[in-house]
């Protein structure tokens, strides 16, 4: 059988480095990432700058699967369906899309890409940790096994991840997501903001583009455009929202 590692970019994904690394968990055959071609620039930087480098003296490579892979970019069919979880203002109350992205964008153009390399089956680990258990899903297709390592191998919790990564000389790794992403919560639009401002203004150009077609759309949970709704929240802390796929914010 073998073992495929899904990369994730986050907190879970740089704690399964580390853990491979130690001979906490057994070395898998491939490591993969999809590309969305929206990641945010922080997790591109970890990746290049902190993982990989170690990761070579094992004979590790991140396998990055090109975002051609997905058959859908943010439209379906003509523009008739938005894929990311965006929110929708109708008549008063804000609402919320269903997430298609992360399914076209990560799961269906890994599982294409081991296909075209010949892949029969395989066990495909997850970095879902402790804390969010909820997220675990079995697989719908019989030869790609989901196998989460930080619950059903090692026990891990997000916060013993954090610690694992900053007790092996890591730096705090970034919170994977991609820019445009609606699941973020008010603090990290402030952050992308300050830290990264040409990967928010790529999202300002998004949305933009979305409303040219919806003009109810907004990436912002207040329902407002992001330009301005980025600076009207005061949430202090960065609480996850979530996407239960599985491949995304790990």
């Amino acid at each position: 059988m073998t073992l495929v590692w899904s990369y994730g970019g986050g907190t879970q994904s740089a704690a399964i480095a580390v853990m491979i690394l130690t001979g906490e968990l057994p070395k898998p055959d491939i490591v993969v990432m999809a590309d969305t071609s929206r990641e945010v620039t922080e997790t591109w930087d970890y990746l290049k700058n902190v993982v990989q480098p170690v990761l070579s003296t094992i004979n590790l490579t991140v396998q990055i699967i090109s975002h051609k892979y997905a058959y859908w970019d943010v439209y379906k069919e003509n523009k008739g369906d938005i894929l990311i979880p965006a929110f929708t203002r109708i008549n008063g109350p804000v609402g919320k899309l269903p997430t298609h992205c992360s399914s076209e964008w990560k799961r269906r153009p890994i599982r294409r890409w081991l296909r075209e390399q010949g892949m029969e089956k395989c066990d495909l680990w997850l970095g879902i940790s402790t804390d969010e258990m909820e997220r675990m899903k079995i697989s719908d297709v019989n030869w790609c096994h989901n196998v989460y390592p930080l619950i059903e191998i090692v026990p891990t919790s997000r916060q013993q991840c954090r610690s694992k990564i900053l007790a092996y000389g890591w730096p705090e790794p970034p919170k994977s997501r991609c820019w445009m992403c609606p699941n973020m919560s008010p603090y990290s639009w402030r952050q992308l903001k300050a830290k990264y401002p040409s990967d928010f203004q790529n999202a300002v150009e998004l949305e933009h583009e979305l409303r040219g077609y919806d003009d109810k759309i907004y990436l912002h949970p207040l329902g407002k455009l992001l330009k301005y709704a980025v600076d009207e929240s005061n949430q202090q802390s960065d609480m996850f929202d979530g996407c239960d796929s599985g491949f995304c914010w790990t």
